[in-house]
């Protein structure tokens, strides 16, 4: 388990201390949900420990509140040089997940067996909820897959997404700890591109934004990204002043 490799060697009455440690250096650059997630399970064994033990519970430092506003969606304009400002090797799945809105997880574990190019379908065969669904490959992403399996030489197995090194990416990207492993290409491209408080896992709230001022409903964007029930995705119902009053004006 991650956190007792990282903070195994402290006493269990030091375990408040040991969770501050974990915080800043393991969980430096993990998300608050994540972080969020580890805490629970943190807490939970040291609240069995300490029954057992018959010792007083420890104090766990809560999860800090994230004040900072993180940037919804990109217009177009940003999308596009975002997108040419990431490495050759990171820009096919760049280009997935702004048009696909699958996760960071599921894109990193994506195998060429999954991808259809007769259907113009991908099939996403383990999702962080659990659910698999099958989702239709934007043309933009076909392009870019197509292109990618012939210059791999038309592969029927393997991980479609290879990091600088021509390596799988580590598969962390949801919560198993150590952070996203697309971060640095990520970062590197933002920087480049001058976007700011937009993450890897951004181009998911990019992709619904987008998908619902294109005209989709909620059911189907829930279907479609992979979401288990319609009040995840009720956040996306009023995503833009102007599409609603475009919607409005249409009225007749």
């Amino acid at each position: 388990m991650d956190l007792t490799k990282a903070i195994g060697h402290y006493r269990a009455t030091e375990a408040g201390a040991a969770w501050v440690e974990w915080g800043l250096t393991r969980g430096k650059h993990l998300s608050r949900t994540t972080k969020a997630t580890w805490r629970a399970r943190y807490c939970a064994a040291i609240n069995y420990g300490s029954e057992v033990r018959g010792i007083s519970i420890p104090q766990i430092a809560p999860i800090k509140r994230d004040t900072r506003i993180s940037t919804a969606y990109l217009s177009k304009e940003d999308q596009e040089k975002l997108i040419a400002a990431y490495a050759d090797y990171a820009r096919p799945i760049a280009i997935t997940l702004c048009f696909q809105g699958i996760r960071s997880g599921e894109a990193i574990r994506l195998d060429w067996r999954y991808v259809d190019f007769e259907r113009r379908s991908i099939f996403i065969h383990r999702s962080k909820n659990g659910q698999q669904r099958s989702v239709p490959m934007h043309p933009r992403v076909f392009s870019a897959l197509h292109t990618l399996w012939m210059e791999r030489g038309q592969p029927k197995e393997g991980t479609v997404f290879l990091n600088y090194f021509g390596k799988p990416f580590a598969n962390r990207a949801e919560g198993s700890g150590g952070g996203n492993p697309l971060l640095r290409p990520h970062n590197v491209a933002c920087k480049a591109a001058g976007i700011k408080d937009f993450t890897p896992h951004s181009w998911r709230h990019h992709w619904a934004s987008w998908m619902v001022m294109s005209g989709c409903d909620l059911f189907t964007l829930m279907r479609l990204g992979g979401w288990s029930n319609l009040s995840m995705v009720q956040r996306y119902a009023a995503v833009s002043s102007d599409h609603m009053k475009e919607a409005i004006l249409r009225l007749s």
